[in-house]
């Protein structure tokens, strides 16, 4: 099941390609890398909870490796402006806790 579409409440879709780690939403087609698509999955399918970075970082890198949090914060910089195209979808901070995909319905 390569490719997925995202129902949205005004109608539209998001056209979503887990092979190719792309998201399209009209005329835009924005590519993620191998580890934005990772966090951007792992925030998308535990929505609309608060992912904890130390979670993100554990997905990524595993329990036995020591990262700073803030390389974290550096993906989702890039996954955030990658998202800018996608109306309606962005990606929340958790002041001191993680973040939360959130795609709103109306707008």
């Amino acid at each position: 099941m390569p490719e997925v579409d995202i129902q949205r409440g005004d109608g539209s879709i998001v056209k979503c390609d887990i092979e190719a780690r792309t998201l399209t939403y009209y005329r835009y087609h924005v590519k993620f890398t191998p580890l934005e698509w990772k966090i951007l999955r792992e925030l998308y399918e535990r929505r609309p909870n608060v992912v904890e970075r130390s979670d993100l970082v554990k997905l990524i890198w595993g329990t036995g490796k020591n990262f700073p949090t803030r390389t974290i914060d550096v993906h989702i910089s890039s996954i955030r402006k990658k998202l800018g195209y996608i109306k309606g979808a962005r990606i929340d901070s958790s002041y001191g806790t993680g973040y939360k995909f959130v795609m709103l319905t109306r707008f």
